[in-house]
């Protein structure tokens, strides 16, 4: 009697890509939970989650938004407010169109600030660099100069100062184009301000970027270091409180670590601060500690390339930030391309898997009130709000790791595909084998239209009905053809309503000979 012929095909499960964004490694020996191409995917632990989207918060505001000043007291009273490049500022607090500017008549709308409380109240201070002071205590705006009142600050031009920081109960000030610091009394936020020289720390000149405090475990418990940090790359490290006290105020060190990137180039970072530079996102307690700076000391080790790619050829344009939005274990890398492109490199802060974020378009962010927003052109919006970018499909492309399942030198017939997702109500999406590390050959994004009304899953048709309830996982098999060494599967997905996981992906070929 004949035997049965025996199943000549095999199988094998690639589990998603929950490593994130890999372009350091040679696609022959990417690790299999990597990927090639991850955009508008936020990798957790598990899985992939397509990103949330965005809506309209504040309208009506003229020019493009520039940065955001914001007002948290202790009390619970805030406030934040929106300034544009025609020189205006709009209180955003409240949904829905602004009325009349605050300000106006500003030179621009880039601005830095603190909050600070004292004795007298809770205050908002910010500088533009070109603009005196402004001061927010929770009613009104003043502008600050060495002879306004009530408040005044003397000593220095508040037009000039560039940068701003708050460090043991003590405002700092950088001056414009300088390495002088200025710092006022002890919870003071006016009165006479006293300078400080950096400049004979400095061996390779530039001017002051950034100052920011750094929290470090040196043996003996926690402290609180001040450094300064230049346009050339340098960075200085006090330790003290009062800089009139050399027997309290000490320098610690001075290295170098690189040009610092955007003029919103730091970030803390728990205790920590990180700075983006060209060798991407370093934090201070790793590259000021080691005895050379290493790109592998870097957050953004992973999508290294890349990052030197950007800042080589966008380092000069507005835009560039580093934010942390921590409800959703997430920092954001806002990075501007030319003709207003802008992008975020998104990592997720429990595993340090990286992702990208796509049709974003803005320069300025800002968390508050534990939620995050961003400016557009005459508008503030809500980011990680609903399913959609206000209206549009969120569209997302996927490229796994390729693998050569097991033999590398075998060449394979692929035969079918199966895809393990979830989500809660329908979306679209086109998928396509590529083979032999093709990183150009593209499904076309899927067509997306709105979808009404809610019925239980397994009694709607899908793609023609919308379901209610939790993310229900789903398995579709596919037919697929072509031969090669290596293959991935990419994806391509278009959703207006659905929250969408990805899980994994099944292959089903034929191991032919060695060729």
């Amino acid at each position: 009697m004949r035997r049965p012929k025996s199943q000549s095909a095999q199988t094998t499960t690639i589990t998603a890509p929950v490593g994130g964004w890999n372009v350091i490694n040679s696609l022959a020996s990417m690790p299999p939970n990597e990927a090639v191409i991850i955009d508008n995917w936020f990798c957790l632990p598990t899985e992939l989650k397509l990103r949330c989207g965005y809506s309209a918060w504040a309208t009506g505001l003229d020019g493009e938004v520039n940065s955001f000043i914001t007002y948290d007291a202790p009390n619970g009273d805030v406030k934040f407010f929106a300034a544009t490049n025609t020189g205006k500022i709009y209180n955003v607090t409240t949904k829905g169109a602004v009325g009349a500017p605050v300000i106006s008549g500003l030179t621009n709308g880039k601005f830095k600030s603190v909050q600070f409380s004292n004795s007298g109240g809770d205050f908002t201070l910010a500088i533009n660099g070109a603009d005196s002071l402004l001061l927010y205590n929770g009613t009104t705006v003043y502008a600050v100069t060495g002879v306004s009142t009530p408040y005044a600050i003397t000593g220095v031009s508040t037009a000039l100062l560039n940068d701003i920081h708050v460090h043991k109960r003590r405002i700092w000030f950088a001056e414009k184009n300088s390495l002088r610091g200025w710092y006022l009394a002890t919870d003071a936020i006016a009165g006479a301000a006293s300078m400080f020289d950096f400049g004979p720390l400095f061996a390779m000149g530039g001017s002051i970027a950034r100052l920011e405090t750094w929290t470090l475990d040196a043996g003996n418990g926690m402290d609180d270091y001040f450094v300064v940090i230049t346009t050339a790359g340098e960075i200085a490290v006090y330790t003290g409180v009062n800089p009139n006290d050399a027997t309290d105020w000490s320098l610690k060190g001075v290295y170098y670590v690189g040009a610092p990137i955007g003029a919103l180039s730091t970030c803390k970072y728990a205790g920590d601060v990180i700075l983006i530079n060209k060798d991407g996102i370093l934090p201070l307690s790793q590259c000021l500690m080691s005895s050379r700076v290493s790109t592998r000391l870097a957050l953004t080790n992973k999508i290294q390339s890349q990052i030197s790619l950007d800042t080589s050829n966008y380092s000069q344009l507005f835009g560039w930030q580093v934010i942390l939005y921590p409800p959703e274990n997430m920092l954001l890398l806002n990075v501007p391309a030319n003709n207003g492109i802008y992008y975020q490199y998104v990592m997720n802060t429990i595993t340090g898997a990286w992702s990208r974020f796509t049709n974003i378009n803005t320069s300025c962010w800002t968390f508050i009130n534990e939620k995050l927003f961003f400016g557009v052109n005459g508008t503030v919006h809500k980011f990680w709000d609903g399913t959609n970018d206000n209206g549009a499909p969120i569209e997302t492309d996927l490229l796994p790791a390729f693998s050569a399942f097991g033999n590398q030198v075998q060449i394979k017939k692929f035969n079918m595909t199966r895809i393990s997702m979830g989500a809660d109500s329908p979306f679209s999406y086109n998928n396509k084998i590529n083979l032999e590390f093709d990183k150009v050959s593209s499904p076309n994004y899927p067509q997306t239209s709105p979808s009404t009304g809610l019925t239980d899953w397994d009694t709607a048709k899908w793609d023609t009905n919308t379901w209610a309830g939790d993310i229900v996982p789903f398995f579709r098999w596919q037919m697929a053809a072509g031969m090669g060494y290596y293959a991935s599967m990419r994806l391509k997905t278009a959703s207006l309503s659905a929250d969408v996981r990805f899980y994994s992906i099944d292959y089903v070929y034929d191991a032919g000979g060695i060729l």
